[in-house]
């Protein structure tokens, strides 16, 4: 029954989060219509439907991914009450919380993002309809259409990465805190083995994403 309960809470949520958008899209399709248009309303609406389940997916599995790697009891990694200095409710209460709320909530942000990668779509067609200009910068000889055509979408998608990224990582040290997965007592801060090879992942492809950048 809680399930149930659940389910429909869920679904009245996404319902009045859309319901914005679904008057705004209509409002859309009136004016195209009126102009004889409806066909580029169609297609710049594809687009972003594509954009926006592409990327509302990536969100999801990621944060959900990375959440539920981090949410794992380390063992021999344990802290007596006098030694904690963070005061942090009991990782048993916690757990049962975050697993019954981890897949409704990576879903939510996944909705959430999914917009914001619809706001520059129209990169997208220039992405995949490049037109050679038939000239080479003399730098790095690449065909001036490039720079034209591919690479705004290519800072557009790096700008984003990084952000979802550095919001994984954000999220995944908030988690092994609270499974003291991550600790601070009066040695330091102390991680698991878990943390450390899982904490190194996320930095070193932001790190790779700069190089890009540089490069590009």
């Amino acid at each position: 029954m809680r399930g149930l309960t659940g389910l429909i809470f869920f679904i009245v949520f996404i319902l009045l989060l859309s319901f914005r958008q679904g008057l705004g899209l209509y409002g859309d399709w009136l004016w195209f219509d009126e102009v004889g248009h409806t066909q580029v309303f169609t297609t710049s609406l594809s687009y972003k439907f594509t954009l926006a389940l592409v990327s509302g997916l990536f969100v999801a599995a990621l944060i959900y991914l990375n959440v539920k790697i981090a949410a794992a009891m380390p063992s021999g990694l344990r802290l007596s009450t006098a030694d904690n200095v963070i005061e942090l409710p009991p990782a048993e209460l916690v757990d049962s919380l975050l697993r019954r709320m981890l897949l409704p909530a990576a879903l939510i942000i996944g909705l959430i993002a999914a917009p914001q990668a619809t706001s520059n779509w129209e990169l997208l067609p220039l992405f995949l309809n490049p037109m050679p200009f038939s000239l080479n910068d003399p730098l790095f000889d690449v065909d001036i259409g490039f720079y034209v055509f591919r690479l705004p979408m290519l800072l557009k998608i790096y700008n984003w990465l990084t952000f979802v990224l550095a919001f994984a990582l954000l999220a995944s040290v908030a988690v092994y805190l609270l499974y003291r997965g991550i600790i601070y007592g009066p040695r330091g801060v102390v991680f698991s083995a878990c943390a450390r090879k899982h904490l190194v992942v996320l930095p070193t492809h932001l790190q790779r994403k700069r190089v890009f950048r540089a490069r590009a």
